[in-house]
């Protein structure tokens, strides 16, 4: 298991270039923008704060959001603090939470090929099924928002939707196989700019996906803070926009989403 913190992405100029042509080519794309904008509070991999602070500020404005659950970090200790256990599963599924995908070992998966990504995937589903069988939904996020085109197309079947970590407001056109988010970090930038796009949102519709990993008072590089988060939650109810996990918001959209 890579500790997140030793993680590296190629920043190589041939690297870059070739990040934004996958994100460019769209594998899904969404065929028309959401008329009343929703915006999806998510966590990454995902540390048991997340699972207590963060769902604490969710439910003090009946919303819920969407646990990226990587299997292989369940119960370890790494940076972001104490990894969730099966009982944070079950609590979060039981307050009606999405629990999604997040491969099992969090590889980078524009390092793999389709196979390596496909048998990943599979033993997610298979260790998160052991766990006395918790509901989970068929969405999934791209560890380090990498990817390619081919393995975004070779996942079709297995998910629906499969979100990347490049900031946008997902709207026509948007890939359903990599959506756009907004990332939270101790910065105070990415707070303004995630609430930036939360005001765009309601302005002009779409689907506005923020995410983060812990949620505490002292965070990881990699989190955010309770205060930072609630910020961002009551704005978007006070917009009047839909606060929906990523299953509901995906539900919400489908009938005139996806392409044919």
């Amino acid at each position: 298991m890579l500790d997140p913190s030793q993680y590296s992405p190629d920043r190589s100029f041939s690297a870059k270039i070739k990040r934004r042509l996958t994100y460019w080519q769209a594998a899904r794309p969404m065929a028309q923008t959401p008329a009343q904008g929703i915006v999806s509070f998510t966590f990454d991999d995902f540390p048991k704060s997340a699972a207590q602070y963060g769902a604490d500020v969710l439910a003090r404005y009946d919303a819920l959001g969407t646990y990226y659950a990587c299997t292989g970090m369940r119960e370890q200790t790494n940076i972001m603090g104490e990894m969730y256990g099966e009982d944070d599963l079950q609590k979060l599924s039981s307050m009606g939470h999405d629990i999604g995908l997040h491969t099992h070992s969090h590889l980078d998966c524009a390092r793999v090929n389709s196979a390596t990504v496909r048998d990943e995937i599979d033993q997610n589903i298979d260790g998160l099924n052991a766990l006395n069988r918790i509901p989970l939904v068929s969405h999934f996020a791209w560890p380090y928002g990498e990817t390619t085109h081919k393995n975004k197309s070779s996942i079709g079947d297995l998910v629906s939707t499969a979100r990347g970590s490049l900031p946008g407001i997902n709207r026509k056109g948007s890939d359903l196989m990599q959506l756009s988010a907004f990332e939270l970090t101790p910065d105070d930038k990415t707070t303004e700019r995630a609430a930036s796009a939360i005001k765009q949102t309601a302005r002009k519709g779409g689907w506005t996906i923020i995410f983060t990993h812990d949620v505490r008072p002292q965070p990881s590089p990699f989190g955010t803070t309770p205060d930072a988060l609630e910020q961002l939650v009551k704005l978007s109810r006070d917009a009047g926009l839909h606060v929906l996990p990523i299953s509901n918001a995906f539900s919400h959209i489908q009938p005139d989403t996806v392409a044919a």
